[in-house]
């Protein structure tokens, strides 16, 4: 899954539930929010923003990554990888939902996964 002229933010992170959230906000170009929410989150390598991110397939670098981190991993399909330019990042985590949404700025799409 690919989002290309759109900027992603690390948005919010729900320590009581292992919830993480990354948006990428709804400007005047485009209408709506779009949400990439995580849950039952146990890793993550990545920088606050990312620019033209993209949901990739998970490879052999990047499951012992995982794993050198964590030391193991439960499932190798809890290991998500973005990648944003050149650059891959993981997050290990139970499960991933992305939402298209109309959002306020204050209001959180977790709530709803």
């Amino acid at each position: 899954m690919k989002f290309s002229n759109r900027t992603f933010k690390l948005w919010e992170y729900r320590v009581s539930h292992d919830q993480l959230l990354l948006r990428s906000p709804k400007t005047e170009e485009m209408p709506t929010n779009i949400d990439i929410a995580f849950v039952g989150v146990k890793y993550l390598d990545l920088p606050t923003q990312l620019a033209n991110l993209e949901l990739v397939a998970t490879e052999d670098a990047d499951l012992a990554r995982a794993k050198e981190a964590l030391a193991t991993i439960e499932r190798e399909s809890e290991v998500f990888v973005i990648q944003a330019a050149t650059r891959r990042h993981i997050v290990v985590a139970v499960a991933m939902h992305t939402f298209e949404n109309s959002l306020d700025i204050f209001e959180s799409s977790l709530e709803k996964f």
